[in-house]
């Protein structure tokens, strides 16, 4: 199942996507209102009733994690993927006085 979460922003395009996600089945989740930094896509989607859940910023990883998280064995060893891991970074001089 998709799950689709739709945060701060500008314009509908972010809401019809959304809309999407939920015409096909998937579970929509929209940032609130009031959380937002900017709320106009969070609010068109709640206001078009593409929004099947409305969670505070605060709530959203916790919300993702017990719903949609990971379970593994506490033991288990998971592997590192080597092209994951950030390269050294080499310093860059200034060429600020």
């Amino acid at each position: 199942m998709a799950v689709g979460v739709l945060m701060t922003g500008m314009g509908e395009d972010g809401a019809e996507g959304l809309g999407a996600i939920k015409a096909a089945g998937g579970m929509t989740i929209a940032q609130s209102e009031e959380s937002c930094v900017v709320s106009g896509m969070p609010r068109a989607a709640i206001l078009k009733g593409y929004a099947n859940k409305v969670i505070p910023l605060e709530g959203l990883g916790t919300f993702l994690a017990n719903h949609y998280g990971v379970e593994r064995d506490p033991g288990e060893k998971v592997e590192k993927d080597e092209k994951s891991e950030k390269p050294e970074r080499t310093p860059v001089p200034s060429h600020r006085s």
